[in-house]
């Protein structure tokens, strides 16, 4: 078996751009690549965020809470760009310096996915797509009518993991195929029944375009991954049910499941 992942360089992507669909094909006839069946097209949140004009000019962050100064202090952070962190969680975490743990829309992540890198300039942030789940439907249907085809979309951010330095792949939002393949209750070379594997797929297909995506001026914010055609890929109808199966209870997880049983003791974190 062979999956291959290939880099499409684009145009610098502006504000000023409305159709990331024309973006694709156009940065496809450009580098002389087309898109087969099967495919799987991973696009970088940061060009989603761009186009639906998620850029949060600085100056125009006012009204910072008081919990929000508290957090910049521990931080170190600007007090607006956590002002805006604030904005965007669900729950906020704590903090240590260089960055703010938070959930949002059920991901754990640094700065609840707010950043000043490619924000569109040095006097703006840059937030989540707004429903990269939908985003992610619409860019395969618009491709796939486009191309006469049949394909997978993942909308791709990065994030990074409990105690492992550096950032690595995963899916905001995913359409065409499951985004988790559920090895429970196959067995392995000596016969031992699974009972609580599953393979995070979707993420790992993102860790995959990440080497080629990078995290400066790499300017390749599509990935095609090919080859995948003869893994067990469900499909689930409804966009939203398949993309749930990636979350998790925080109860549950390894990491912040102890901290989250006994949420009194994250008060001095919030």
């Amino acid at each position: 078996m062979r999956i291959e992942f290939i880099g499409i360089k684009t145009k610098l992507v502006t504000s000023s751009d409305k159709d990331i669909i024309q973006v694709i094909v156009h940065s496809l006839e450009e580098n002389h690549h087309e898109i087969h069946d099967n495919d799987v097209i991973i696009i970088a949140s940061k060009i989603i965020s761009t186009v639906e004009g998620h850029q949060h000019k600085i100056s125009e962050i006012r009204n910072v809470r008081e919990k929000a100064q508290e957090l910049a202090d521990k931080s170190r952070l600007d007090p607006r760009f956590v002002e805006l962190i604030f904005r965007e969680s669900d729950e906020i975490v704590g903090a240590v310096p260089g960055a703010v743990l938070a959930l949002k829309n059920g991901i754990l992540q640094a700065n609840a996915g707010v950043d000043q890198s490619n924000s569109g300039g040095i006097d703006y942030y840059i937030t989540l797509p707004g429903d990269p789940i939908d985003t992610a439907n619409k860019i395969r249907l618009g491709l796939e009518k486009k191309l006469g085809i049949s394909i997978g979309v993942i909308i791709a951010d990065s994030k990074t993991h409990p105690l492992r330095r550096g950032t690595s792949g995963f899916a905001l939002g995913v359409s065409g195929f499951s985004p988790i393949i559920d090895d429970r209750g196959s067995r392995d070379l000596f016969d031992r029944k699974m009972k609580i594997t599953t393979r995070a797929l979707a993420d790992n297909l993102v860790c995959g375009a990440e080497i080629l995506m990078g995290e400066s001026n790499e300017r390749i914010p599509v990935v095609i991954a090919r080859g995948l055609k003869n893994l067990p890929l469900q499909i689930i109808e409804d966009d939203y049910e398949n993309n749930e199966q990636m979350k998790m209870d925080p109860v549950h997880c390894i990491y912040m499941g102890p901290l989250w049983k006994n949420k009194k003791n994250l008060g001095k974190f919030i």
